[in-house]
C-alpha cells in the first residue's frame, strides 16, 4: 500500500475515525468517503484531507497506525469498498458523526442510519 493512494487515504480515514466500530461502521465511514469523492478514487485523499471534514486530519497527533490488528482490519475494509464489494449502508451520505455530539450542520441534512456509534446523513 502507498503512502498518497487512495487505499492508502481511505485505510486511515477508516482507522482513525472508526477503528473501535464494528466492520459494518467501518464500511460506512468508508462510503462517506467515497460517496463524497463521487467514487472516483484520485479524489480520495482530497477528500480525506479537505479541512474540517475529519477530525483527526486537523489534529496535531501523530497520524500513523499504532494498533497493528486495527490497522490491519482498516486496510482490508478500504480495499473491499474500493473494490466494490460492499454496498453503501449509509443510503448515500455524506456526513456523519459520533452519537455523542450533536453538530449544528446536521440542521440541515437529512439523518439516513445509524450504524455503531455514528449517525449518516445527507443532503436534502
Amino acid at each position: 500500500m502507498t503512502p498518497g493512494s487512495a487505499l492508502f487515504c481511505l485505510a486511515l480515514n477508516i482507522y482513525h475515525e472508526a477503528r473501535g466500530e464494528p466492520k459494518s461502521g467501518q464500511i460506512a465511514v468508508a462510503m462517506v468517503t467515497m460517496n463524497r469523492a463521487e467514487w472516483v478514487p484520485g479524489k480520495v485523499c482530497q477528500v480525506v484531507y479537505e479541512r474540517g471534514q475529519f477530525s483527526w486530519t486537523d489534529s496535531k497527533r501523530n497520524k500513523t497506525p499504532r494498533e497493528p490488528q486495527a490497522w490491519k482490519k482498516a486496510q482490508a475494509v478500504a480495499r473491499g469498498v474500493i473494490d466494490g464489494e460492499h454496498p453503501d449502508i449509509t443510503q448515500g451520505a455524506t456526513h456523519f458523526h459520533a452519537k455523542r455530539v450533536r453538530p449544528l450542520w446536521t440542521q440541515r441534512l437529512e439523518k439516513t442510519v445509524r450504524i455503531g456509534d455514528h449517525i449518516f446523513y445527507t443532503q436534502r
